[in-house]
């Protein structure tokens, strides 16, 4: 947490048995530094977590606009090309003895 972050402070009601789990965590198991820390952690993953459900709920909606989809796969056969030389390259290798591999033309490919 950034020092220079304003807090305010509120009382929780907690369930004893989670309250006692949560405070075992954090001293036993050191999986943060207070139960003040471990309680502000858990918010904001829990609130990490919400927005990320926000963000895939309005990309859904975006899977049934037939324009959208349209003009997504126009772009993504613009860049096709692009995009395989970019995977190619040796700065996407993950090992340094990965070499970029050809491209191998399927059969169907190949016939076509």
């Amino acid at each position: 947490m950034n020092s220079a972050t304003a807090f305010q402070t509120t009382t929780v009601r907690l369930p004893k048995v989670l309250y006692e789990q949560a405070r075992k965590a954090v001293k036993d198991a050191g999986v943060a530094a207070s139960l003040n820390e471990f309680l502000v952690e858990a918010v904001a993953e829990k609130l990490r977590r919400f927005r990320n459900l926000q963000i895939d709920a309005a990309f859904a909606g975006m899977a049934e606009d037939e324009s959208y989809r349209h003009e997504a796969i126009a772009l993504a056969g613009a860049f096709e090309q692009s995009d395989w030389e970019a995977y190619q390259s040796p700065a996407f290798a993950v090992d340094t003895h990965e070499r970029p591999r050809s491209k191998k033309k399927s059969a169907k490919t190949a016939k076509g």
